[in-house]
């Protein structure tokens, strides 16, 4: 499924390696919080979308799921001691994917139902995704 990633992604680099199976369970949304039991996505009845926050796939629907979630909107993707990121991709205003930032500065996104990959943050930027269109933070939680 990896060759499948550098046809949709060609800016990705050549040496990039699944870091764990392909799987169904969860998405992009799921693994930039941190969660690997379920789908998120709005508008899907197959998916979660947290109760009385807009199911709509839009910019501010998922900026206040994400706030729930203790993360705020920050000025960039660089890495921040203390703290964990999330970059927002999206095609105009609406949101397609979302990828967590690492220890060590690179990312980590789940793409779609294939693996999750590290990358570096504009590898993913394209005709798939889009472009990153905010950024947000939280502590990061004590191991």
């Amino acid at each position: 499924m990896i060759a499948g990633l550098f046809r949709d992604f060609p800016q990705l680099s050549r040496s990039t390696k699944p870091a764990s199976p392909a799987t169904t369970t969860y998405n992009c949304i799921a693994w930039a919080l941190g969660i690997s039991d379920r789908w998120w996505w709005p508008q899907n009845p197959d998916a979660y979308w947290p109760l009385a926050y807009p199911e709509e796939v839009t910019i501010p629907a998922f900026q206040s799921v994400f706030a729930v979630c203790g993360f705020e909107p920050c000025e960039d993707g660089r890495l921040k001691n203390g703290y964990e990121k999330i970059a927002l991709y999206a095609k105009g205003v609406q949101p397609t994917h979302a990828a967590r930032q690492l220890r060590s500065g690179r990312w980590t996104s789940k793409c779609g139902r294939n693996v999750d990959i590290e990358h570096k943050l504009r590898e993913l930027e394209g005709e798939k995704y889009g472009q990153v269109v905010m950024y947000f933070c939280r502590p990061r939680p004590s191991p």
